[in-house]
């Protein structure tokens, strides 16, 4: 679980993450990932260590970016799936149980959540999920081959050995640093031939990891860019995929 800035909200996502996995699963962890010593994110994190036997708290000084984030965590899971999930919770943990089972049932090496399956809850202002479904058309047009619905949602499982794959294949790129390292993994798993499958997920958004107003309007720009350098990148060989 990366975390940016996250002092307001992190002690009640560790709180909801272990009441809602703890329902389906015994045998877990949730790891907390601090981008950036920036607030008191790692100290609260940290403080409820002793409590929660579940939790494991890392962290580095500088901030480095969602993606980087995500890759120095799985450096610390043990367990046979790992589930990429937003802090801010606007994606509801209880998800991760349906995306277990999809993994399970369907062999799965990755399960992506589905914002737009019939049998999610999808709870985003109308101008942010017409930006969203023009956005992930847009992924879709440079990536014939990706057929995915919606590559930008903030839930993601992925069996550690393919996480650990393909992150290695990743490791030095700037581009998996940032949001659209979810299209990095999604790419090159469907490259890699691995099994990717869809699952319904509750998202209700109760902040923006990627801003408002003007500043989402540049975020959304810069991922654009970044989506079409990854096409090129891709294109010219300069990712070895083995």
């Amino acid at each position: 679980m990366p975390c940016y800035r996250g002092e307001q909200y992190i002690e009640n996502a560790i709180r909801l993450v272990g009441d809602e996995v703890g329902k389906f699963e015994d045998r877990f962890e949730l790891i907390v990932v601090v981008d950036g010593l920036l607030d008191r994110t790692y100290e609260k994190a940290c403080n409820m260590r002793e409590d929660h036997t579940y939790l494991k708290v890392v962290g580095y000084e500088k901030n480095r970016g969602k993606g980087y984030a995500v890759r120095y965590g799985t450096e610390f899971c043990r367990g046979k799936y790992i589930v990429f999930l937003d802090s801010d919770m606007d994606y509801h943990p209880g998800s991760i149980k349906k995306l277990l089972q999809y993994a399970v049932d369907n062999n799965a090496n990755i399960v992506v959540g589905n914002r737009r399956d019939k049998g999610s809850i999808f709870v985003y202002p109308m101008i942010r999920k017409l930006a969203s479904i023009g956005f992930n058309c847009y992924v879709n047009v440079l990536f014939p081959n990706l057929k995915i619905s919606d590559t930008q949602a903030g839930i993601k499982l992925v069996d550690r050995s393919s996480a650990t794959k393909i992150f290695k294949i990743l490791e030095g790129n700037t581009l998996a640093d940032g949001f659209i390292y979810d299209i990095c993994l999604l790419v090159l798993a469907r490259k890699l031939g691995m099994r990717v499958v869809e699952s319904p997920c509750v998202f209700k958004m109760q902040s923006s990891t990627i801003g408002v107003g003007k500043k989402f309007v540049g975020t959304a720009f810069k991922m654009a860019k970044e989506v079409l350098e990854l096409k090129n990148v891709i294109k010219n060989n300069r990712i070895l995929i083995q």
